[in-house]
């Protein structure tokens, strides 16, 4: 199993290191002015509000297909449930489509000027499609990885980011054509997964005498829905907050999409291989090898994103400005970008949560934690937010190139998803029962422990050489040592071999 993870993490780091350089592109092209700004809202209500619906009806899809009562009967499950979410998908298309211009002025851009409402309401025009290509795509792609097909649905985004770099290459492209391809780009991801999903037998029009009797509660997939949508509300409400700076804007939108690129390739990783023998061991009775999955899942992210944590907050403005900073994007804006790259990624632990350990509760139909969680920070980050733009300063952070209202907005929703990752630490102890014993807190105060001593290497160069810590290329030498310090002490303390070598 973490040989899969392995094979899983580098298929989408291949699909997500393109989608970086199209950020890069991007940046260059537009930097953080008001048309980078409007799209990376009307994109982002793709990228994480959509895809927040096609999590849930995989999750679901995934669930249903282990269920007893289907066996045998999946492949008809899968293309009625396929059916039903077409024609659900198409009308809220088009219910985007009738109710643009409101969901701008009132949900996404609300400090928006009038001369700019036109170019985002069009916008929301041109990607409304992409609501049924990126949810019918997560769909399929949930079937897949309950069959083992692994690799696919990790590259499955690489098509889409590839026609929008070569977008972006166009000399004087305009906003427009870039999110016409972008819609274009959604609907790839239904094509480089059909060919596997055919191979597995699986169509659209599948039939079966025998009715299956696990039904799609339409409570269900609204919780998992909500439950889904923590990070992705915070966000949002960070940058519908800001609006009337419209410069803040797309700075928080790339930090946010940095965030989400970064930490989803692990976190993504783990869910593909993991949740499908979660969901089936679960309902075969075995809930301490659940257990032990649990314990297994907690120690990678803890050797993952601690040293994650440490070189954001080290090196994230050399890494900014060594790949963003060009035409369009300047110092300044690496400055913001970083800065909140680094308030965001704090909240970490809450995005892991949502992600991976939701889908524990939603096995055993605990919802209530998710869905009462989800709602209640969302509503004390919203009042939150509320307060700080009545009562926060303008004026600019120290050298962060932002404001300390923007600094406190950010890290109000980064605290918050801490809160809500603590209270699913403790309610998925009712399901799988104790996990934090001996050998799991073990393992992470041994990674802890190799963290520091990464640290302190970086602590040596910045004391004795700091040239090299703070140059525009040369970081990349300390950068390099302090990770070569840290896999060597995970192998010492034999950590490493643990996550590599385990089995099924």
């Amino acid at each position: 199993m973490g040989n899969a993870y392995v094979m899983v993490v580098l298929g989408i780091i291949l699909a997500k290191g393109v989608g970086f350089f199209r950020e890069i592109f991007f940046s260059g092209t537009f930097g953080t002015g008001i048309e980078a700004g409007i799209y990376l809202q009307v994109f982002n209500l793709v990228n994480l509000i959509f895809a927040g619906i096609g999590v849930a009806l995989s999750t679901l899809v995934i669930k249903n297909m282990n269920k007893a009562e289907n066996a045998g009967n999946e492949k008809a499950y899968v293309a009625s449930f396929l059916r039903k979410s077409f024609i659900a998908l198409t009308a809220a298309a088009l219910a985007v489509v009738v109710f643009a211009k409101p969901i701008v002025t009132k949900i996404l851009l609300p400090g928006i000027s009038d001369e700019n409402i036109f170019l985002a309401v069009k916008l929301m025009y041109i990607m409304a499609p992409s609501l049924v290509f990126v949810v019918i795509a997560y769909i399929i792609s949930g079937v897949l990885q309950n069959e083992k097909v692994f690799f696919i649905t990790a590259i499955m985004s690489l098509p889409f980011n590839a026609v929008i770099i070569a977008s972006l290459a166009i000399p004087n492209v305009s906003i427009t054509t870039v999110s016409l391809i972008t819609t274009i780009g959604w609907f790839l991801h239904v094509v480089i997964l059909l060919p596997s999903f055919f191979k597995k037998g699986y169509s659209l029009i599948s039939k079966s005498k025998k009715t299956s009797t696990v039904k799609d509660k339409n409570p269900e997939i609204i919780w998992i829905f909500i439950s889904n949508m923590m990070f992705q509300l915070l966000f949002y409400s960070d940058r519908a907050f800001i609006s009337s700076h419209e410069d803040m804007i797309s700075t928080l939108g790339y930090a946010s999409n940095l965030f989400v690129i970064i930490a989803s390739v692990f976190v993504v990783a783990m869910s593909t291989v993991f949740f499908p023998a979660i969901s089936k061991n679960y309902e075969e009775g075995q809930i301490e090898y659940v257990n032990g999955l649990v314990k297994y899942i907690i120690t990678v992210m803890a050797a993952i994103f601690l040293p994650y944590l440490l070189v954001v907050g080290l090196f994230g403005k050399n890494i900014i400005c060594l790949l963003y900073e060009r035409d369009a994007f300047t110092p300044e804006a690496t400055a913001a970008v970083s800065s909140v790259l680094f308030l965001y990624s704090l909240g970490v632990l809450g995005y892991i949560a949502q992600e991976l350990f939701n889908k524990i509760l939603y096995l055993a139909g605990k919802y209530k934690y998710c869905v009462f969680g989800t709602i209640g920070f969302v509503l004390l980050n919203l009042l939150t937010n509320s307060v700080i733009c009545t009562y926060a300063s303008d004026m600019a952070f120290l050298d962060t190139g932002i404001s300390v209202k923007t600094m406190l907005i950010a890290a109000s929703s980064s605290f918050f998803l801490l809160c809500y990752a603590i209270m699913i630490s403790f309610a998925i102890k009712t399901v799988v029962g104790k996990y934090w014993r001996r050998d799991l807190l073990s393992d992470i105060s041994k990674i802890f422990i190799c963290a520091v001593l990464a640290f302190a290497v970086y602590f040596i160069f910045n004391t004795f050489a700091p040239t090299f810590t703070h140059g525009k290329f040369t970081f990349i030498i300390p950068l390099a040592v302090c990770g070569v310090v840290y896999i060597a002490s995970l192998a010492l303390s034999g950590v490493l071999m643990r996550l590599i070598k385990k089995e099924r």
